[in-house]
């Protein structure tokens, strides 16, 4: 079996996603070091010459968080929402995908609130589609779920799943296969028939993938193209892993017979918090990254007839800011201030693992600095283009050498041996 992995092998990545996330809220909103003038923000995408369809995942959308709370990010949980739908509305997407983790904690407020934000974005013509992730539900219950974002899939759906909240969505030539892989508390599951209350990990019940297959068969009959979304990865080494709960998908591998039977050529995902792509016997999984955290990016996908381009995007925080006369200094300066903490957290890191092994001052200087650009380019997607020019930073040697014994040594290893070109953008032919 051919299997490529564009990115560090799951559980790397999964640890890098965590030991950013807790690094950023150590950092706290310290003034930034970095002229402001220094960080490009986002440029505006081409025009579409087809369908632009966003995708997005794990806002974790609280609008209780407050001052101190972890990631510093959570603080504008609420405003990085609003930028998200402002930008995406900017670069001209007809459509906006989200693949679960909405809100934090499943409390029916949050999730009232946030659906006034997408009744906004749909008013002002972006079409939303949502999914529930593992911290969308309990208190919030399946019908709940379905009732508050009844407007965004569930009242369009062509055909909706009996015992989970999975639906499918018919237009423009395309279909929508948006799957709730369950994978929440039990109290969140009250449909007839769910199985999901004595699941014990993510799951896609046998009644849901005959579902599925149905939806399928009649997008091959009307000659549709699929686009398949869930919040939970497929192709992951965690995700098939039984020993692994909270990240294995019961049946996912059957699932994922299905797509390829089928001839979906896209699998759309999130949950690990970490930009990610994978391949395998003609099936691609993308996975988005979490919202709340660096580079606050997104995925961008044109579809044209028999082809898709898929592109990273970084929200321009800035340009939203400015636009809606925000007064936060942050928010008017977020790209630089983003990389202010990505560069305070190599500093610190390095700080730390020179204390068991010392380096000169240059040497410290130079290492931090090999991390910040090591990390950046991988969260950016441009690692694979910069290999070169990394391996020649004076800092690299340095580094090896202080993070000897920690688990960054062997990170950056498998960052750097596995970088592949699909994380800046690729495309996908459609049909043979």
């Amino acid at each position: 079996m051919n299997r490529t992995v564009s990115t560090v092998k799951r559980a790397a990545a999964a640890l890098l996603a965590l030991a950013l996330t807790l690094a950023l809220c150590a950092c706290g909103q310290a003034e930034s070091a970095v002229p402001y003038s220094a960080v490009s923000r986002p440029s505006p995408l081409p025009a579409p010459d087809g369908l632009r369809i966003a995708v997005a995942s794990d806002l974790h959308f609280n609008p209780d968080s407050r001052p101190g709370d972890e990631p510093v990010e959570a603080e504008f949980s609420s405003e990085l929402a609003d930028a998200l739908l402002w930008d995406a509305q900017r670069q001209q997407a007809s459509l906006l995908l989200l693949t679960g983790d909405l809100v934090n904690g499943g409390k029916p407020g949050r999730h009232e609130l946030l659906a006034e934000k997408l009744r906004r974005a749909e008013a002002a013509g972006l079409s939303v589609y949502v999914l529930p992730g593992n911290h969308d539900l309990a208190p919030v219950t399946q019908t709940d779920f379905a009732r508050v974002y009844a407007d965004f899939g569930f009242s369009e759906a062509a055909s909706r799943d009996a015992c989970s909240l999975s639906y499918c969505v018919k237009r423009d030539g395309l279909m929508l296969l948006m799957m709730d892989m369950g994978g929440y508390p039990a109290g969140g599951f009250d449909l007839p028939g769910s199985p999901g209350a004595e699941a014990a990990s993510a799951f896609l019940s046998e009644d849901t993938l005959g579902w599925a297959e149905a939806q399928l068969r009649l997008a091959r009959e009307e000659g549709l193209t699929v686009l398949a979304a869930g919040h939970f990865n497929l192709l992951s080494e965690l995700g098939r892993d039984p020993a692994t709960p909270g990240y294995y998908v019961h049946n996912g591998e059957k699932f994922t017979a299905l797509l390829r039977e089928y001839g979906v050529r896209l699998f759309l995902s999130g949950h690990t918090h970490t930009r990610a792509v994978y391949q395998e016997d003609g099936l691609r999984e993308l996975v988005t990254e979490y919202l709340l955290a660096y580079p606050t990016g997104y995925s961008m996908l044109d579809l044209t007839p028999g082809q898709l381009r898929y592109a990273p995007r970084r929200i321009d925080v800035d340009g939203w800011a400015e636009e809606t006369r925000r007064s936060e200094p942050i928010l008017l300066h977020f790209t630089a201030w983003q990389e202010e903490q990505l560069r305070r957290y190599s500093r610190e890191n390095i700080d730390y693992m020179a204390a068991r092994n010392p380096l000169n001052a240059r040497e410290q200087s130079e290492a931090a600095d090999y991390f910040y650009a090591v990390m950046a380019a991988y969260w950016q997607g441009t690692l694979y283009s910069q290999r070169e020019a990394l391996d020649a930073m004076p800092g690299r040697a340095a580094f090896f050498r202080c993070a000897e014994g920690y688990a960054y040594a062997w990170w950056l290893r498998e960052l750097l041996d596995n970088a592949g070109a699909e994380l800046a953008g690729f495309i996908l032919t459609l049909s043979d």
